[in-house]
């Protein structure tokens, strides 16, 4: 499943404690238990009712949705910007995506994924330093707009 689907996926108002549910593990054809992330809110209904491969398992907070009004190929359309989950795949190949880690959505289907707490902190303060040059870069707009429509008008 891509990220996208793991969007639209995101279902479940949003859960606050962990929710214990088993799953078919469709190697072993078992039930296997399993206890959610606190703070996951994706409808695992379809994890517990077909047999799933354990891999094929994790959970996910729900983002705060951020749209601009993105300007691709000459015609402005909104997307989605900058929202973070935090995910947890227990299953995963990976030992670090066995805890939980970040994802940042940069625009709609760009993504930062895999960010451990210093990873997260990383990003936060590469954007925080953005902002402070655009904060800076809106001051020179303001005053060179001045400058421009004082000489327009004279």
């Amino acid at each position: 499943m891509t990220v996208t689907e793991e969007c639209a996926a995101d279902t479940v108002p949003q859960a606050t404690l962990p929710r214990t549910w088993a799953f078919i593990d469709r190697r072993t054809g078992k039930p296997a238990p399993y206890t959610c992330m606190a703070g996951c809110t994706l409808d695992h209904s379809s994890d517990w009712a077909t047999p799933t491969f354990p891999e094929d398992i994790w959970c996910w907070t729900r983002a705060e949705h951020m749209t601009l009004p993105v300007n691709k190929d000459g015609q402005p359309e909104e997307m989605r910007v900058l929202s973070t989950v935090i995910k947890v795949e227990p299953f995963s190949s990976k030992i670090a995506a066995r805890l939980p880690y970040a994802v940042v959505q940069l625009v709609d289907d760009q993504f930062i994924e895999d960010l451990d707490p210093d990873g997260y902190e990383t990003v936060i303060n590469v954007f925080a330093e953005r902002l402070d040059q655009m904060r800076t870069t809106h001051r020179k707009l303001i005053e060179i707009r001045a400058a421009y429509m004082a000489r327009s008008a004279a």
